[in-house]
């Protein structure tokens, strides 16, 4: 479905501006309502927001059942009048609706996912249909958002031209290009070995995380790497890991990304301000990005 030279982005998606019709769905957890009408409220004032009071159901901890998530996603993405899709929050749950959700349905809609987190599954299912998604804050984060990240959130749901760049820490010197993929690296590592990984070849690997101390973090790139994920990859980009801590043995997250990534010939920077941090800077996956020197380049064209 999508184009298999990897170094051209996905084409862009359905246009969306001022007006448009969002669709808000919740494939994961549930999420606390008053700062979710605060997330509606921000939105309205440029889109008109739909969402099913369905949404508001919560069964553990997943935001209603796998049959309702799923009906509501299937829904937001074949419905013609919804122009992009954005999540109310993560948590966990979406992995459980992979199986039951067709590339072929996401591509041919062609419509802008919004989300992170847990939402790294579907953006993993849009990458493999060939369509642009976008790691942001969601509803229940934008409000709360600095103006500066819900402008750059509006420019990248939108799709506003131009090149972003960003100077991050240079941990293996190099330069490589290719479409940018990626997600959370517990979310990710969990589709390691299951028919619902994203496209890896030639990409460039964005990866971010919360609450894992540095041990759980090299499992994880363990497991990637063993699954031959890494050897795919023209470079790696690292974000935020909040709450990644040394333990008493004093082992960092640096030691672990030089010790896991350091030898794979490949250009790694880290630093970029995007993932479970207030100012979550928004990333479109699909659009072609560039490392060189630890200068980070994003091509929304």
């Amino acid at each position: 479905m999508h184009d298999d030279s990897h170094s051209s982005a996905f084409p862009k998606p359905r246009p969306v501006g001022p007006g448009s019709q969002i669709a808000i769905v919740a494939p994961a957890g549930p999420f606390d309502r008053d700062r979710f009408e605060a997330g509606v409220e921000w939105l309205s004032d440029r889109y008109q927001v739909r969402y099913d009071d369905g949404i508001f159901s919560r069964s553990g901890y997943f935001a209603g059942s796998d049959a309702r998530r799923l009906a509501e996603l299937q829904s937001a993405i074949a419905d013609p009048a919804i122009d992009a899709i954005l999540c109310a929050r993560g948590g966990y749950g979406a992995t459980r609706l992979l199986p039951q959700l067709d590339p072929a349905s996401v591509a041919a809609a062609n419509k802008v996912l919004v989300g992170f987190s847990d939402i790294s599954a579907l953006h993993a299912l849009w990458a493999r249909a060939g369509v642009r998604s976008v790691h942001a804050p969601m509803v229940a984060g934008i409000a709360k958002a600095s103006t500066t990240v819900q402008q750059e959130w509006i420019c990248a749901l939108e799709s506003r031209e131009g090149p972003e760049s960003w100077q991050l820490r240079e941990i293996v010197p190099g330069s490589g290009q290719g479409r940018l993929i990626g997600g959370n690296l517990a979310v990710l590592s969990a589709l390691a070995g299951t028919p619902f990984a994203p496209p890896l070849d030639g990409c460039l690997l964005f990866l971010e995380d919360v609450g894992e101390r540095p041990y759980r973090i090299d499992r994880m790139l363990t497991t990637l790497q063993q699954a031959g994920w890494l050897d795919r990859c023209a470079g790696f980009i690292l974000g935020d890991f909040a709450g990644s801590e040394p333990g008493d043995d004093g082992t960092t997250l640096e030691d672990v990304i030089r010790d896991r990534l350091g030898d794979c010939g490949k250009p790694v920077a880290m630093g970029f301000p995007a993932g479970h941090i207030d100012d979550n800077e928004p990333l479109t996956f699909g659009a072609l990005a560039r490392i060189d020197g630890g200068r980070v380049t994003i091509d929304l064209a």
